[in-house]
This record gives C-alpha cells, sequence and structure tokens, in this order.
C-alpha cells in the first residue's frame, strides 16, 4: 500500500478537511484528492464522506487512520533502527533547474567516488514542482526556495542569492539609469516570469513585484524562459547561479533589483518521515559543500560581508 496515499489520509483526518490537509502537506488541493482517490480505489470502498461543511472518515476510513498512524511511525524510524554509519542505497535528488548544471558533476563524481554504495538519482524543475514531488514523497532531499516550506518539510539554509534582471541589451531603453532596479518598475516592462505558484515568483510578490498582467508571459520552463528572452520579447529573473552564460554575454544586460538586493534563500529540505539517515547527511554535506565553492568561485552569490570576486 501507497505510503504517500496513506499519509494523505491522515493528513485530512487530523487537519478536517482537504483545504487545510493540501496547506500543512505543501500540496495543490487537486493532488491531494488524486491521493486518496487512488486510495480508495485501491481498498476498494469510500474512506471519506464529503458533504457541505466538510469531510470525515468513514468507519472503514477510521479503521484505516488508526492502523497506519503507526506504522507509519515506526517506517520513519527505521532507518535509526538500523544504525549503519555508511551512506548506502538509493536517494533522490531534486534542484531547482538551474542549480542541476553545477551540482551534477561533483554528485555524479566526487561524492559517488566517496560513498560507491550511495547511488544517486538526480532531478530538476521549477521549484513549485520540486516542493510538490518533495511532500508527495518521490524525493529524499531537495534545494528550494524558502517561500516554499510547509509543516511537511524540514529545511535548513543553504544560501542567500541575488535575484537578477535580465533582457537583451537593446532593451536598455526600458529602463532609466544604471544601477539596481526598483522592485516596483517590473509593473512596466515586458517580463517572462515562471507561474505564481514557484518560489522565484513568490519572492518577487513577497517584495512587492506587481507586474502588468498585459505585459507578462509565464512560463514554465527555463528553456523557453531563456528562449524568450533571447529573442527580445522581454525581460526576466533568475538569480545569479542561472545567469553565468548572459553575465559573459556582451549582448545581455543585467541588472540588480532593489536596494539593498533582492535575495532569494535556497533550503535543503527532507520530508520528516523519511529519518536522517547516513545516506541522507552525506548528501546534505555535500550540497553545502558545493554551495560553498560556488560562492568562492563567484557563480553563487557569497554570503552577506564576503565580497564578490
Amino acid at each position: 500500500m501507497d505510503q504517500t496515499r496513506l499519509r494523505s489520509l491522515l493528513a485530512i483526518a487530523e487537519h478536517g478537511g482537504f483545504g487545510r490537509a493540501a496547506a500543512a502537506l505543501g500540496l495543490a488541493q487537486p493532488s491531494l484528492s488524486r491521493q486518496v482517490a487512488l486510495l480508495e480505489q485501491e481498498i476498494g470502498r469510500p474512506l471519506l464522506y464529503r458533504h457541505g461543511r466538510g469531510t470525515r472518515l468513514t468507519e472503514d476510513g477510521q479503521r484505516l487512520v488508526d492502523a497506519a498512524r503507526p506504522l507509519l511511525a515506526a517506517l520513519a524510524n527505521l532507518p535509526a533502527v538500523l544504525d549503519d554509519p555508511v551512506p548506502r542505497g538509493q536517494m533522490t535528488l531534486g534542484v531547482p533547474t538551474f542549480m542541476s548544471v553545477h551540482l551534477a558533476e561533483s554528485i555524479f563524481g566526487e561524492l559517488r567516488q566517496r560513498y560507491p554504495q550511495l547511488h544517486i538519482r538526480l532531478v530538476d524543475g521549477f521549484s513549485g514542482f520540486i516542493n510538490q514531488w518533495l511532500t508527495e514523497g518521490r524525493l529524499d532531499v531537495a534545494i528550494l526556495y524558502d517561500s516554499q516550506r510547509s509543516r511537511a518539510i524540514l529545511a535548513e539554509v543553504l544560501a542567500e542569492e541575488d535575484l537578477l534582471l535580465f533582457a537583451r541589451r537593446r532593451r536598455a531603453r526600458d529602463l532609466q539609469g544604471e544601477g539596481p532596479v526598483p522592485v516596483s518598475a517590473l509593473a512596466r516592462l515586458d517580463l517572462v516570469l515562471p507561474d505564481r505558484q514557484h518560489g522565484l515568483r513568490r519572492a518577487l510578490q513577497r517584495a512587492g513585484a506587481r507586474p502588468d498582467s498585459a505585459l507578462l508571459l509565464e512560463v514554465d520552463s527555463l528553456t523557453a524562459i531563456r528562449a524568450l528572452v533571447e529573442r527580445g520579447i522581454g525581460w526576466s529573473v533568475l538569480p545569479r547561479a542561472a545567469l553565468t552564460r548572459e553575465a559573459a554575454d556582451q549582448r545581455y544586460i543585467l541588472r540588480g533589483l532593489g536596494t539593498p538586493p533582492l535575495r532569494a534563500r535556497l533550503m535543503v529540505a527532507v520530508s520528516p518521515a523519511r529519518g536522517m539517515t547516513p545516506a541522507l547527511r552525506a548528501v546534505m554535506a555535500h550540497l553545502h559543500l558545493m554551495v560553498a565553492r560556488l560562492q568562492g568561485q563567484g557563480i553563487m552569490t557569497p554570503p552577506t560581508g564576503v565580497p564578490r570576486r
């Protein structure tokens, strides 16, 4: 029986409905509904009563929740019971698309050589997707924007990245002056940005950015965003580490956002249900090491107080 589906049912039982359970798990409500529907299909009987005032468990649903709760807790603690100090087994790591190119060589080279019994599967995507995959149990560890955290995730700070506005240089006339661009100026620009579910867009929104919907293209593909900016369709905003190619190309203009600089906090995150295994510790330590290296090389934003190369 699928653990993610069981945990979805437990969350609904604990929070009293789909809306609050989805928020607690960091899932979209349709995704949570699908998990429960799949569980009911697997069980072969209804587990929830749905009515105008909310949701409650059927008798079968209550029996399943009561039986599953201690089992899931025991499974979460199983790695600690084994107490194996050697990192081993299969780990799935999810990272924002812009990070994968900087991490892949080290993960499949240095980390694999150090821990030959540890096998990593690397997946990337926009942060909203990474967050959903983590809470659904499809990932063991992930890099997320701070704004993507929920009670279903344990996270620690990994880095803070400058968010930079960029476009083809011929669009420089869209902005007056030089230096950092006020966040409010984004409302006057043709923009190509990811959807609101993703951490980068949420970081902009928290900073007060209000893009004009008539001037905004919403694109959930880093490759497509780059292609549209390259064609001069508009401006976009990406973290510094995503713009190494554009920063070295004179055809592009890069501008900071806000004073002090607008930054997005990146977190390394795990699900509490996973338990802290030697393999998980090894992967998290390696991510911290790699980020420190990228900061030292000037690819990522150095910590506050450290001069940029």
